[in-house]
């Protein structure tokens, strides 16, 4: 996946790139793993890069269905 050249995107730019709701971006940002995320006083804003990288390495895990 080709990264957008912004050096960060906020939460309707990660919503729209990922094709989900922004509820679900921000559910995402409260993940332990998710390490994108930067705080700018009430602002959310993902590192791209970073973002990226983690995105490929989600990807790259075998999915476990539960019962």
């Amino acid at each position: 996946m080709k990264a957008p050249d912004k050096p960060v995107m906020n939460v309707a730019e990660v919503a729209n790139m990922l094709g989900i709701s922004k509820p679900s971006v921000y559910d995402m940002t409260e993940r332990a793993d998710f390490t994108a995320l930067v705080r700018i006083g009430k602002r959310k804003l993902i590192l791209t890069h970073k973002f990226i990288e983690w995105l490929e390495a989600q990807a790259s895990k075998e999915y476990m269905p539960t019962a």
